[in-house]
């Protein structure tokens, strides 16, 4: 039994949704061999794909297909991870990195806060006087 590339992709949790998975193979980020993989690619027991999702680059091997979406502790009796634990290091260093870059999104908000807000009316008052 073989089954394509975005619905095994998604099945074991690499991609929240097929969509996502799809696009990845569309933009080039899953390989077989170095070779980019069509989301309609059938997958056969033994393949090896190379993904990359944002700064992770996971390796994983196909075992198995699920004819549904696997909950989490099932994933492994579907697909073989041989990502080495320094990818994940790497990865979690970068995000961590981007966090510390990036303003929060809350922090973004153009609307103040009940503490903005009391910090401007004084100014405000001050200003005035």
């Amino acid at each position: 039994m073989n089954q394509r590339a975005d619905k095994w992709l998604h099945h074991v949790r690499v991609f929240k949704t097929r969509t996502l998975a799809t696009q990845a193979c569309a933009k080039g980020n899953v390989m077989i061999g170095g070779q980019t993989v069509k989301a309609s690619r059938e997958l056969k027991p033994g393949d090896v794909l190379d993904v990359v999702r944002g700064d992770l680059r996971l390796t994983l091997r196909v075992i198995a297909f699920s004819p549904q979406r696997l909950g989490a502790p099932r994933v492994p009796e579907f697909s073989e991870d041989l990502t080495p634990v320094e990818c994940y290091q790497k990865a979690a260093e970068l995000r961590r990195e981007r966090a510390l870059i990036t303003p929060k999104e809350h922090e973004i908000v153009a609307k103040p806060d009940k503490k903005q807000l009391r910090e401007l009316r004084k100014f405000w008052e001050e200003q005035q006087d």
